[in-house]
């Protein structure tokens, strides 16, 4: 298991808590993101990127009463040439700094057209090691079990929800995993005990199998914490060297794709639901505003090199041998609303800080239409 070098970090709800759950989305606004960055949320997450969402039950249940994320089928997305060759020419980005492009995944989504969405990809079906961008799912997953009833006071969560997404807290992520797969970490188990454990840890895993996410491993906890525990010791350990989820987690960039642009078009278990996950990815792109923290989500990532006047919404991972992203991008005037995202399982990534912003920035323009560089974070 490799050490992060940064932390990187009841159905629907009733009618009656409506009116808190707003209070609580400006609340986390205001105290985790600036006041451009909050007007352009309210902007973005007024209006849906896509005019037509199809009405989806909060979550389903299996046969045996597991519950599974609400949407079954993967976007109706079209295959385009122009996207392709967009994606092809980001690929030879890091092939001309000698990076190596076979550990490289990339999946582009062009969200702008009214009705029709279109799609490319670079080995954009490789199950890779996620990071933290788990914890997207985890927050997912989290919300859906919310909304079933299932945790039975959600208002005890927001901190660690917060942490978990804004600065990347593996502590928080740690119980928000628990409290989805009702487990706790601990000393070693032996038989019926560990593979009773161990089955309760994959409900997260079949709650987005079910739904089409084909493959996908989310069972196992970022390190380091707070405890000192370095990688998974004890039963952690146990799944994940010996058990049927071995290997840590795992997922494409299309799945993660896709799962944000079902957070965008409000679908992700409710729209209530999706609206809170967008405000929690909401960065603020100005460098006053991020500068000066030494463990940043845009520093080296995605959003560094773009335009500070746009929507940016994303989730960074990071470890010594790895880097990750998956953002949205929305210009004010909508001529690109797009989901990017790039997990690069190398360790030559994790120590090139200039790759994602480069490859960030030649995506923007193509879709853009940029035909000189725009007022940007690097300016």
């Amino acid at each position: 298991m490799i050490h992060p070098k940064r932390r990187t970090s009841q159905s629907r709800i009733h009618r009656s808590r409506i009116h808190y759950v707003r209070i609580f989305l400006l609340t986390i606004a205001i105290t985790f993101i600036g006041s451009t960055a909050i007007m352009l949320a309210k902007i973005v997450l007024s209006s849906s990127p896509t005019k037509s969402i199809r009405s989806t039950p909060t979550v389903l249940s299996n046969a045996d009463g597991s519950l599974i994320y609400n949407i079954q089928q993967p976007p109706q997305l079209l295959e385009s040439e122009t996207l392709q060759n967009i994606v092809d020419e980001t690929v030879k980005l890091a092939a001309d700094k000698q990076l190596p492009t076979d550990s490289l995944s990339i999946t582009l989504i062009d969200v702008s057209g009214s009705k029709i969405h279109t799609h490319a990809g670079y080995n954009n079906t490789i199950l890779r090691f996620p990071a933290s961008v788990a914890k997207l799912f985890w927050l997912v997953g989290f919300l859906g079990y919310s909304e079933a009833g299932l945790i039975q006071d959600e208002s005890a969560y927001y901190v660690d929800l917060s942490n978990m997404m804004r600065i990347s807290d593996n502590d928080s992520a740690s119980r928000i995993l628990d409290s989805i797969t009702r487990t706790k970490s601990g000393k070693d188990l032996e038989g019926k005990a560990l593979e009773t454990w161990i089955n309760k840890r994959h409900q997260v895993n079949i709650f987005f199998r079910e739904a089409g996410y084909t493959g996908i491993k989310l069972s196992v906890k970022n390190y380091p914490l707070a405890n000192g525990e370095e990688k998974p010791i004890g039963r952690d350990f146990q799944l994940w060297k010996n058990s049927f989820l071995a290997g840590g987690n795992r997922m494409t960039t299309d799945q993660v794709a896709r799962l944000l642009y079902e957070i965008y078009t409000k679908q992700a278990i409710s729209e209530t639901a999706s609206t809170k996950i967008a405000y929690l990815l909401t960065r603020d792109l100005n460098p006053e505003a991020w500068q000066d923290e030494q463990l940043n989500s845009i520093e080296g990532f995605l959003g560094e090199s773009l335009p500070t006047n746009i929507y940016f919404g994303s989730k960074i991972g990071y470890t010594s041998h790895s880097r990750q992203e998956v953002a949205f991008i929305r210009t004010i005037d909508d001529k690109a609303i797009y989901i990017l995202a790039i997990f690069a399982n190398n360790s030559a990534y994790a120590e090139d800080e200039e790759i994602f912003p480069q490859m960030s920035r030649y995506i923007f323009d193509q879709l853009n239409g940029s035909a000189t560089p725009l007022t940007s974070n690097n300016n």
